[in-house]
């Protein structure tokens, strides 16, 4: 095919031309030359084209012809960019697929066994590379996401990737049989009343030992009694609050045609409610803002730190297998035990239909006791005043965030409350406590304040925890009720928060002074016989 002639040059010197020549069936006649000044090196090119051509005719011999080059990794980035409104799970699943080898590789030229070979390293992870194996639907979920780029690129710019979808179908028909991928199994893991209270004491000890904290454990029962999933929760709008309606606004709620402008309204319960206005406490929306996120936000706190929390607290309580939306399942039971049907169901959970909603009901009724908010939270307060006591026993000093509210929201010790008895025992227990040597050494001193009683009107308690500790142990073995001065239905005292309580068949009512009535409190609060005193009438 190749020739070379030599010429002689008008200065003297020999030059030699190599050319190659070839015609050949479906291509246009080749031709190409080349001068070299030895015929060595024209010798040389010759071998080098023919071997070209040899390996890439198409490319060599009709270079007219658009050459089909591009990886998975260009069009997975592509993709994102002009659809950029996915889930966070499944962008960071495609962000990884480009990160691996099948996505360097010509998505013109994938073929069954690289698609095959992906799933299966997927699947048993690379030890050298401390990478973990994962589960057959992770990668049926991952050769989902492939799938939906080869088809947006085949279907919306219009590339010829037919060949690569074939081979793509024919590689999953083959891991399936092999069950090297399969669809996800049904969740049915619900927490146990133990593991709800183990981690409201972990959160809530965490929440009040740490001032620049996330308070997870209302989060968490936010989440059992809303059925709202951890974006969902970090992502509601205080605007969208129907408080007429009981209901909250979900934007861009989860659907699988996409959740983009899918808003939907879900109907809150009272305990639901309860919650909110602890988030919208002032002292807890105040350091919760204190993080830097949305103030118009309900939950402003980052959805990963929620998730990653939860985690890491199963972690620590060896908790095994509980994720946190495993309490939107915990949810959606609680509401099926009590009677809910499946039309109310749906507008707490915004399940659209039974089949997707039946996963997540036990219909089977659990045990007779069932943990709520307000008993954990008793036991989590109650077990940290233990912690703190013990803890106060061996510690020069107080730390700042167990008198941060003291130095910056009081500076006096005057005692506000609904009663006089309550008034005059109070400054007794204070004045007695003055001149306690072995108290100021051993509570005031490490302080480091000049105002140890400080006196919280809004919660009727001292603001810092040591003296509110401190005054309910003198109130439980001195303290007198003077009846008299309470309502006359009262039937019971509770020193822990000053209220007045009146057990009414099976509810729980607390009398509000500015009101002159009795509300009903059951959904946020747990009797605990331990700090009531009960009217003898």
């Amino acid at each position: 095919m190749g020739t070379v002639t030599k010429r002689a040059q008008a200065d003297g010197t020999t030059r030699y031309r190599a050319q190659v020549r070839v015609k050949r069936e479906g291509y246009p006649v080749y031709n190409a030359s080349k001068t070299f000044s030895k015929k060595s090196l024209a010798d040389e090119w010759i071998k080098r084209t023919e071997a070209e051509i040899e390996i890439n005719p198409d490319k060599m011999l009709n270079p007219a012809k658009e050459l089909k080059q591009a990886t998975l990794a260009e069009f997975i980035t592509a993709y994102l960019e002009e659809a950029d409104s996915f889930a966070r799970t499944k962008t960071s699943s495609l962000k990884q697929i480009a990160s691996v080898e099948i996505s360097e590789k010509n998505i013109y030229s994938l073929t069954r066994q690289d698609f095959s070979d992906y799933a299966i390293k997927r699947r048993k992870g690379d030890p050298i590379l401390g990478i973990d194996g994962v589960a057959p639907s992770t990668v049926l979920k991952e050769l989902s996401h492939i799938k939906a780029v080869l088809v947006h690129a085949q279907f919306v710019w219009g590339k010829d990737i037919e060949a690569t979808l074939d081979e793509f179908e024919k590689s999953l028909t083959g891991l399936r049989k092999s069950r090297i991928v399969t669809k996800s199994k049904t969740r049915d893991r619900l927490p146990t009343s133990d593991e709800l209270q183990a981690l409201t004491t972990h959160f809530y000890k965490n929440w009040m030992r740490k001032k620049r904290s996330v308070p997870m454990h209302l989060i968490m029962w936010f989440a059992i009694y809303s059925g709202r999933r951890e974006d969902e929760i970090c992502s509601l709008r205080l605007p969208d609050y129907d408080q007429h309606n009981t209901q909250w606004l979900v934007r861009d709620a989860k659907h699988p045609d996409g959740s983009e402008g899918n808003h939907k309204y879900f109907h809150m319960e009272p305990k639901t409610i309860m919650l909110v206005g602890k988030f919208m406490n002032k002292e807890t929306r105040k350091r919760v803002l204190e993080l830097g996120y949305s103030e118009k936000l309900l939950v402003p706190v980052n959805t990963a730190t929620v998730s990653t929390y939860f985690t890491r607290a199963c972690s620590q309580l060896g908790i095994e297998d509980l994720r946190f939306h495993d309490l939107r399942h915990e949810a959606a039971t609680r509401y099926a035990e009590e009677g809910f049907t499946i039309p109310q169901l749906q507008t707490i959970t915004l399940h659209e239909s039974w089949n997707t909603l039946k996963r997540y009901v036990n219909l089977k009724k659990r045990g007779d006791h069932r943990l709520d908010f307000a008993e954990a939270m008793s036991v989590a307060e109650g077990s940290y005043n233990n912690h703190f006591k013990e803890w106060n026993k061996t510690q020069r000093n107080i730390a700042s965030i167990d008198t941060f509210e003291a130095f910056e929201m009081s500076q006096d010790e005057t005692i506000v409350v609904p009663y006089k008895f309550l008034e005059i025992q109070i400054n007794t227990f204070i004045e007695e406590h003055k001149q306690n040597k072995y108290f100021i050494r051993k509570h005031v001193k490490k302080l480091q304040t000049e105002y140890p009683f400080a006196w919280n009107k809004e919660k009727q308690e001292f603001y810092i925890k040591e003296i509110q500790i401190a005054w309910e142990d003198w109130f439980a073995d001195h303290g007198q009720v003077a009846w008299s001065e309470l309502p006359d239905e009262a039937s019971h005292f509770s020193f822990k928060n000053n209220r007045v309580i009146r057990l009414f068949k099976n509810r729980v009512l607390a009398f509000d002074h500015d009101l002159n009535a009795w509300l009903d409190i059951s959904n946020d609060y747990y009797f605990e016989e331990h700090y009531h005193i009960e009217n003898p009438k």
